[in-house]
């Protein structure tokens, strides 16, 4: 199997779980490549068996270079398997609710074959953020009230990863490209 991993990230959180999943897939013999929503926009994801797709969740929303990934590329993905991923509540207080499905979900479930959508937790860290590509708004909003801390939960990304590889050893995607 060949896995493309595309993420986008604001301030690399989400790029941190993009990269920890791919690792854990390898380590189950997946053969992955991991990506920029920007720089997979460019390319080609015909070679690929399946799709691993993620985003920070800003204002209910995916980012911009999400959502224009899958609207360059999402046919071409339409008859393979697609797992999504948002990354999204900081801070002690949320991380622990149950997190609504961000806004674009239900539109990329009608035009592609989503096997599966989690949210998991993310990160914040004030010092190492680069807030040049926010707006006034975002920029005094992010510099000023996020709560800052590492909430990702690396074993239940592992997890996921792991039923991801086994979805995908049961031949499942064969039978998707077939039909």
């Amino acid at each position: 199997m060949n896995v493309l991993i595309v993420y986008a990230s604001q301030f690399g959180s989400t790029r941190g779980i993009a990269e920890h999943l791919g690792e854990a897939l390898r380590t189950r013999g997946v053969a992955v490549h991991v990506a920029a929503a920007d720089a997979a926009s460019q390319g080609n994801v015909e070679p690929f068996d399946a799709y691993v797709v993620g985003s920070a969740i800003h204002g209910a929303r995916w980012l911009p270079a999400a959502r224009e990934f899958l609207e360059l590329r999402g046919k071409s993905m339409a008859d393979r398997p697609v797992w999504l991923f948002s990354s999204g509540p900081i801070g002690e207080r949320y991380v622990h609710l149950e997190q609504p499905e961000p806004k674009d979900i239900p539109g990329i479930r009608r035009r592609l074959n989503v096997r599966d959508h989690v949210v998991f937790a993310g990160a914040f860290d004030r010092k190492a953020a680069d807030f040049s590509g926010l707006g006034w708004m975002e920029r005094n909003v992010a510099s000023r009230f996020l709560p800052e801390g590492d909430f990702r939960d690396w074993d239940a990304i592992a997890a996921w990863a792991a039923t991801i590889a086994s979805e995908l050893s049961l031949g499942e995607v064969v039978a998707v490209r077939r039909k």
